[in-house]
């Protein structure tokens, strides 16, 4: 009797379908006017929506600003998208994006992210969270970007070929940990453009890349969906439709 009721058990088990994963929750913080973030995260966010297992929201801001509209739906999200530039967050706000990362959530950081918020903000965001060190940046130039030896070992490159860009943001000494995957240069100086970080068990990537143009560049636009992957923890393959 105990025999039959385990198969039975056994079978209706087996003939159970898969409970399906809940989508990647993603939000996406857009304010850096110069470099027309928007519209790139508009596109993007429709590219991610259309081929892949995702449930996004967005703030729409620009810099300076004050107070982002539906900035509550970060509290619920998987994963930060910040390509902003010197917002004056205070308060409330500024607390939801510190409670996302202090509790180890990932962030992919774009471009301005790096001097997302104000100057003391960003002496911890940018420095201890994504590991880089904003340092100013050169003209308007053309870039040649190249992978280091570990960034062609590393997932966020894979299946990424070469990226050209514009104007090469500087970069100042990393923190300890930082892994640097892609490098800038314009013929008269070479700087981190790529790379990635943990900061409280969570995965950072920030790419300084990120003009507009780079988003119709199909191996850009690959290397961020790879990074979306990389910092949630998921298979890029099995992330998609």
């Amino acid at each position: 009797m105990l025999r039959l009721a385990l198969a039975c058990i056994t079978a209706f088990v087996l003939a159970a379908p898969a409970v399906a994963a809940e989508p990647l929750r993603i939000h996406l913080v857009s304010g850096a006017r110069e470099y027309k973030s928007e519209p790139s995260l508009k596109a993007f966010k429709a590219h991610l929506e259309e081929h892949y297992d995702v449930t996004c929201t967005a703030s729409w801001g620009h810099d300076g600003i004050k107070e982002l509209e539906n900035l509550d739906a970060l509290r619920r999200a998987d994963l930060l998208i910040l390509f902003a530039r010197r917002m004056k967050l205070t308060g409330e706000q500024m607390q939801v994006f510190r409670d996302h990362w202090k509790a180890g959530k990932p962030v992919i950081g774009i471009r301005t992210a790096s001097h997302a918020f104000s100057r003391e903000e960003n002496e911890v965001f940018d420095k201890q969270v994504l590991g880089n060190h904003y340092s100013g940046h050169y003209g308007n130039e053309p870039v040649t970007v190249t992978a280091t030896e570990a960034g062609a070992k590393h997932p966020v490159l894979a299946g990424v070929g070469a990226i050209g860009s514009k104007r090469l943001y500087k970069a100042g000494e990393l923190a300890e940990k930082t892994v640097v995957l892609q490098n800038g240069s314009i013929g008269k100086g070479t700087h981190p453009v790529t790379l990635v970080h943990e900061y409280a068990g969570g995965r950072m990537f920030y790419t300084s890349l990120g003009v507009p143009e780079d988003f119709e560049d199909e191996d850009f636009r690959r290397m961020l969906v790879n990074a979306v992957a990389w910092t949630t923890k998921r298979d890029v393959k099995e992330l998609a439709k």
